[in-house]
């Protein structure tokens, strides 16, 4: 990711800035029930072993090209993006096929409330995790 960072910075005009936007893997998700009036939260997802070690490797990363004097930190934050499913068992799926999650929930509710609720509509809340860089001039 340095390298792709020396190479966004050599194109990026002076000033011009670079969003750096990604799953915040600091932070668990939350796996939650879709109510009429918020959420309710049934279940705890945490990011595989593979993908935290790739994003410890991008904030190293980042902190490098800082350093470097490659961007300045303009500004950082974080949002929760919602991803939906319209059951539990879509939300199973999701699960058992993506990478960035492990496999299976830690459910904070009991078997017969996820099967009481199975057919409700579901949500896995995640943080994202931003920061705006702006290109510095390169050295003369």
């Amino acid at each position: 990711m340095v390298d792709a960072l020396v190479e966004i910075h050599r194109v990026l005009a002076p000033g011009g800035i670079l969003v750096d936007a990604r799953p915040d893997s600091r932070v668990p998700a939350y796996a939650e029930r879709r109510k009429p009036r918020g959420f309710q939260r049934f279940g705890i997802v945490k990011t595989s072993r593979l993908e935290l070690a790739n994003d410890r490797a991008s904030d190293r990363a980042i902190a490098r090209a800082v350093r470097d004097e490659l961007f300045k930190r303009r500004r950082r934050g974080r949002f929760w993006h919602l991803v939906p499913f319209s059951d539990l068992a879509e939300l199973r799926k999701y699960l058992r096929e993506h990478l960035r999650f492990v496999h299976r929930a830690e459910w904070v509710v009991d078997a017969a409330t996820r099967k009481r609720h199975s057919n409700d509509q579901f949500v896995i809340r995640r943080a994202v995790r931003y920061e705006l860089l702006e290109a510095c001039p390169p050295d003369s």
